[in-house]
C-alpha cells in the first residue's frame, strides 16, 4: 500500500505528533510519500525518531507551468470552477486567498507526483492549505483524499471547509470537540461522518516514572511553542504567586516562537531571576528526560487572537505518558484528556491565580499528584495509544486493506 501525505512545513519541531504517526505507518508496511508545502525548513530540527522521513519528502517547486498547462487541458472546467469556489471562499481573507492560489500550481504537481508514486489515497495532515492542496488536486483528476482536522486549521476560519470535508473521501478530528464544532458551524457535512481519532504516543515504548514529585527542587516543566494561545506569561504571573510558597523551585520551558525574547524580558522583570530557565528547541532525547524529571509539567494554554486555540495539547498526552502530574486550561477538547482532579488539574484559561493554586496544590500532596499522574496514563493507553489509534487511521485510508503487522 502507499499513501501521499500532505504537510504545510517539513521538519517542524513541534509537530512530532504527525511524525510518529508516519513512522508507525512505515512500520506497519505502508509506503509513504511525504509532500510540504513550504520549502524545507533548514532552521528546524528533525528528531531523532522521525530521521527516515527525509528521504521520503519530496520539496516540490512552487512555480509549475507544465502541471498545470497539463491540468487545464485533462479537465479545464473543473480546475477553474474549483479556483473560483476558493476564491469566492476566502474573499474575506485575502492573505488566505493569496497563498492559496500561489499554490495551485504546486498542488497539481502533487497530484501527478501522487499518482507517478503509485499512492491510491492521499491524505492532508491539517484542513488548512494540505486540504485545500489534495482538494484542488482532485478537481484536477487526482487521488481520493482525507483530512485530518486538529485546532486552529479549523477554529481560525471555516471558509472552504464546507468545500474541502464535503468531498473528502474521510474526515478525521482529534477531539470530540473539533468534531462538535464542525456540525455546528458547517451544516453543509453534519451528516457526513467524522471519526474522532486522537492525537497518539507510543504508550508502551515509555517507561513510566512511578514515583512522587519532588519537592526539594519542585521541577515545573512546559513543553511548546513559545507563542499568544500558550499562556506562557500568565505562566509567569502564577510563579510570583506560587514562589513564597514553593520553596526551592525551578521553571524549564523547552520551545521557542515569536515571544521568545518578551517572555525572557518578562520573566526578568517580574524578578524570577535564574530559577526560571528557557531552554530554546531540544532533541526529542532531551525533552523525554525533561518529562522523566518532572515535578508537574503546564500547560497554561488560552484562546488566542481569531479564535487560536489549542486541540488537546499533544504535551499534555506525553505528560501523563510518563506518568507525570499535568495541569492544563479547560478549554477546548482537553477536557477529554485531562479530567479535573481525576487525570490532572484544570484551571480557567489566563488566570495566573487558579494556576498558582493548582502548583502549590501539587506541592502539597506529591502522593495525590501522583494518583492523577496513574489515573492520566491508564486514559492515555486507553484512548490516545499510537498503535490503536495508527490502526484507526489506517482504516480509514485503506478500508477493509489493514496491513498485517497491525493485525494482531
Amino acid at each position: 500500500m502507499k499513501l501521499a501525505v500532505i504537510v504545510t512545513e517539513f521538519p517542524k519541531s513541534t509537530e512530532t505528533f504527525i511524525y510518529r504517526d508516519l513512522v508507525k505507518f512505515v512500520e506497519a508496511g505502508v509506503d509513504v510519500r511525504l509532500y510540504h508545502l513550504t520549502p524545507f525548513r533548514r532552521d528546524q530540527t528533525l528528531h531523532g525518531f522521525a530521521a527516515p522521513l527525509k528521504e521520503r519528502a519530496v520539496d516540490l517547486r512552487f512555480w509549475q507551468p507544465r502541471a498545470l498547462f497539463r491540468a487545464l487541458l485533462r479537465r479545464p472546467r473543473s480546475l477553474i470552477s474549483a479556483v473560483a469556489r476558493m476564491l469566492w471562499a476566502y474573499r474575506h481573507h485575502p492573505k488566505i486567498a493569496a497563498k492559496s492560489l500561489a499554490l495551485v500550481p504546486k498542488a497539481l504537481a502533487i497530484a501527478e507526483d501522487a499518482r507517478a508514486f503509485g499512492a491510491s489515497h492521499v491524505h492532508a495532515e491539517f484542513a488548512g492549505h494540505p486540504a485545500t492542496a489534495a482538494w484542488i488536486g482532485r478537481h484536477a483528476g487526482g487521488l481520493p483524499y482525507s483530512v485530518s482536522c486538529r485546532a486552529h486549521d479549523i477554529f481560525r476560519t471555516q471558509a472552504l471547509l464546507a468545500e474541502k470535508l464535503g468531498e473528502a473521501a474521510a474526515i478525521r478530528t482529534v477531539s470530540n470537540f473539533g468534531r462538535a464544532f464542525l456540525r455546528e458551524r458547517i451544516p453543509a457535512i453534519a451528516h457526513l461522518p467524522i471519526d474522532v481519532i486522537h492525537s497518539s504516543v507510543d504508550v508502551g515504548r515509555i517507561v513510566p516514572v512511578d514515583t512522587m514529585s519532588s519537592t526539594t527542587p519542585f521541577q515545573i516543566l512546559y513543553v511548546g511553542a513559545l507563542e499568544p494561545k500558550k499562556g506562557v506569561d500568565h505562566l509567569l504571573d502564577a510563579l510570583v504567586l506560587a514562589a513564597p510558597k514553593l520553596g526551592d523551585w525551578t521553571c524549564r520551558l523547552i520551545g521557542h516562537g515569536p515571544d521568545a525574547e518578551a517572555l525572557c524580558s518578562r520573566a526578568a522583570a517580574l524578578g524570577l531571576g535564574d530559577r526560571v530557565r528557557f531552554l530554546g528547541m531540544q532533541p526529542f532525547e532531551a525533552v523525554a528526560e525533561a518529562y522523566r524529571s518532572a515535578s508537574v509539567c503546564v500547560a497554561p494554554s488560552i484562546i488566542g487572537r481569531n479564535g487560536r486555540q489549542e486541540g488537546i495539547p499533544n504535551v499534555m498526552i506525553e505528560a501523563l505518558a510518563y506518568q507525570r502530574p499535568a495541569i492544563t486550561t479547560a478549554i477546548s477538547g482537553i477536557p477529554e484528556l485531562i479530567r479535573h482532579c481525576d487525570t490532572g488539574l484544570l484551571v480557567p484559561p489566563g488566570d495566573p491565580a487558579g494556576l498558582a493554586e493548582a502548583l502549590l496544590r501539587v506541592h502539597r500532596d506529591p502522593e495525590a499528584a501522583l494518583a492523577m499522574a496513574r489515573r492520566g496514563r491508564a486514559h492515555v493507553a486507553m484512548e490516545f495509544d499510537l498503535a490503536v489509534n495508527t490502526r484507526r487511521q489506517l482504516d480509514l485510508f485503506f478500508p477493509g486493506r489493514t496491513p498485517a503487522a497491525l493485525v494482531q
